[in-house]
């Protein structure tokens, strides 16, 4: 899965916001311990703001303005036809959110200098990262499965099974749709390197602070967020039409001669392109995260012979 481009960038920017959290956790205790002069006590109810902050996204995560979650779905997929971008498409909205999380953290950054500045600041400003920091785990998390999801693409969920897989002509075979092995594995890669890089900011944070200061540690990890996030807004930019439909007519058997070099003793009788949805044209607009070796249209592409397996 890491040897992806477009799964490594999403997975280390998953990573890094995890490694961000917990530095502000860290700092902002710090900083309310030793410029504020709170009790122990107190210093939690403040960086409880954070898990405030996260709890809050929770109804947004689910269905609203900033999730996958549409009030009226697409009836073809003309939508990565298209090449101009719309306020409603999903790239905009996850360009909101995800520009605004770096912005947050400079933003607690500037607002951490110490007793100066009242301690309501830093404390709203990093509920407001936590907030940002819920959403934007719960839409990466949302395009691992919308990307390496295949489990409608396995044998006999869209081509006939072989009559020799069959037990009998009256018993037919049952096709298991609760498989997602490319998406576990999609999920324990991004969550091994988020609990590694987490591991590393506690580590560290202590040491950062010393060397360079609160503010600057954070604005450092800031700064490494917002050039994270460039890369993967670049990475789900449908950039290049890719051919996911034979040119052959929908429903016929003879896609595989072109690509068996059009000898029809070697045709499959039982071979059917695979068609999802309600497809308006044979090419579709693909981002890097999706032309990966192990994403779903790659999957299907393989299927309907466009790529060698």
């Amino acid at each position: 899965m890491l040897i992806q481009p477009g799964f490594l960038i999403l997975a280390v920017y998953l990573a890094w916001i995890y490694a961000q959290v917990v530095l502000i956790i860290v700092l902002l205790g710090a900083l309310l311990s030793r410029n504020y002069h709170w009790r122990p006590q107190y210093v939690g109810l403040g960086v409880f703001a954070i898990a405030i902050g996260a709890l809050l996204a929770v109804p947004l995560s689910k269905a609203s303005l900033f999730s996958r979650a549409r009030t009226e779905g697409p009836r073809t997929d003309s939508m990565t036809l298209q090449h101009r971008v719309t306020w409603s498409s999903h790239l905009v909205r996850r360009v909101i959110f995800m520009t605004t999380l770096p912005f947050a953290g400079l933003a607690y950054t500037l607002a951490s200098p110490g007793a100066s500045v009242n301690y309501m600041v830093p404390i709203i400003l990093a509920g407001l990262v936590g907030f940002l920091s819920a959403l934007a785990i719960a839409e990466c998390n949302g395009l691992i499965m919308e990307t390496f999801d295949t489990s409608d693409l396995q044998p006999g969920a869209n081509t006939k099974h072989r009559l020799q897989s069959m037990a009998s002509n009256i018993r037919r075979r049952r096709t298991n749709y609760s498989s997602f092995p490319r998406v576990c594995a999609g999920i324990f890669a991004s969550q091994g390197l988020a609990f590694l890089f987490a591991a590393a900011a506690t580590g560290v944070g202590s040491s950062m602070t010393r060397s360079l200061g609160a503010q600057a540690a954070t604005g450092v990890v800031a700064g490494i967020l917002l050039a994270l996030t460039v890369l993967l807004i670049l990475a789900l930019w449908r950039f290049k039409s890719v051919q996911v439909i034979p040119n052959h007519t929908f429903g016929t058997r003879r896609g595989s001669k072109q690509w068996r070099g059009g000898s029809a003793a070697t045709d499959d009788a039982y071979w059917k392109p695979v068609i999802i949805g309600n497809p308006s044209g044979k090419m579709r607009r693909m981002s890097l995260l999706e032309l990966g070796a192990q994403s779903r249209w790659t999957e299907i592409r393989k299927l309907n012979k466009l790529i060698k397996e």
